[in-house]
């Protein structure tokens, strides 16, 4: 009984805390020409945003994998913009909390709310901040894998985490 005991303990408790590590890394992200409504957008203006986002990304994230950064929108004219990294995240909690906070200062978020996504190791929090004079929800997600970021024009917070897990549901990829 004492040897289960040990076994379950020694074998038991790694795995249940290792398990959504193995998971959700490796990650890596492919942006698809077209996420439910949304389509990336391939212009000059969107493009260069992109890369001048992915700059600061890479800056910002020394050690990351990779970075991505794109902007999609709708028919209606709704927009996302979406960037974030791929890479092994040992806390990805703490690492979304700072990369909120370094966020905050550019985007003025406030009102941020944790959102449950019922999966252990992965965390999302949305808010509300401004972006190019426009009120915007702002929501961001990491796990052992990835961490990511998307400002939605002309959408509630609500509306905007439910895109944000279809979003990630459709670019990132675990191998």
């Amino acid at each position: 009984m004492l040897l289960l005991m040990t076994m379950a303990c020694c074998c038991g408790c790694p795995a249940y805390f290792g398990k959504p590590m193995w998971d959700q890394y490796p990650a890596s992200a492919a942006l698809p020409a077209q996420v439910s409504d949304l389509r990336l957008r391939d212009d000059a203006a969107s493009q260069r945003a992109a890369d001048t986002i992915k700059a600061d990304l890479r800056g910002a994230h020394l050690l990351a994998e990779d970075t991505f950064a794109a902007v999609y929108a709708d028919g209606a004219g709704k927009r996302v913009t979406l960037f974030g990294t791929t890479g092994f995240r040992f806390s990805p909690e703490s690492d979304l909390e700072k990369e909120l906070n370094r966020l905050t200062e550019r985007y003025s978020i406030t009102q941020i709310e944790t959102v449950d996504t019922g999966t252990r190791g992965e965390y999302v929090r949305c808010g509300v901040g401004r972006y190019s004079g426009a009120t915007v929800s702002v929501c961001a997600w990491a796990d052992h894998g990835s961490l990511a970021t998307a400002l939605f024009t002309r959408r509630s917070v609500d509306d905007s985490a439910e895109l944000l897990e279809r979003l990630r549901a459709t670019i990132v990829n675990r191998e």
